[in-house]
């Protein structure tokens, strides 16, 4: 049980945990959230900015400034922000990268589907797509499918436990720089 913890702060709380960091220091630092005092009040900040890029408003709640985030926090964001936000975008970028990596691996063979360009290439381009945005939604299952793991629990606790010190980081992070970023 002990290893199993060592193995689940590694290979789930420090990643989660530094996704997170870099996550709340940018959206702090490009001011698409106020910076906040705890978790919870960063967490009404990320809620509110998701609802105003899911209703597609063009101005934050204030009307001073529109609501254009950088594609990488429009896909968290997507994702729901958050603890769950934070791992289904980490699923997302892996199972991308994993299919980026298979691509370049058959490279022959699919520079022989591409000189072929048609309709048939380019609609199941969008359905991988989907499926790996569906994937990434539900990236419980997929990480219980590929890690051999004896109490799964265990590994919410780490990952989730990476999330929070890795947002109470970028908090106090914010606040060790001094008022203004």
């Amino acid at each position: 049980m002990i290893a199993e913890l060592f193995r689940a702060a590694f290979f789930a709380g420090l990643p989660v945990g530094i996704v997170s960091f870099l996550l709340v220091w940018w959206a702090i630092r490009s001011k698409y959230l106020e910076p906040a005092s705890d978790l919870k009040q960063l967490e009404k900040g990320v809620s509110q900015l998701s609802k105003a890029r899911s209703k597609k408003k063009d101005r934050a709640d204030n009307g001073s400034r529109p609501v254009k985030l950088n594609p990488v926090h429009n896909k968290w964001l997507k994702f729901g922000g958050g603890f769950y936000g934070v791992v289904a975008l980490m699923t997302f970028v892996i199972v991308e990268l994993g299919e980026i990596t298979s691509f370049f691996g058959d490279f022959s063979e699919n520079m022989g589907r591409l000189s072929k360009l048609n309709l048939d290439l380019i609609i199941n381009f969008f359905i991988d797509s989907l499926m790996n945005f569906v994937t990434a939604i539900a990236w419980p299952k997929y990480w219980i499918d590929r890690i051999d793991m004896n109490h799964i629990w265990v590994w919410f606790l780490a990952a989730y436990g990476g999330y929070w010190l890795g947002a109470r980081m970028a908090i106090g992070w914010r606040y060790s720089e001094g008022a203004e970023i």
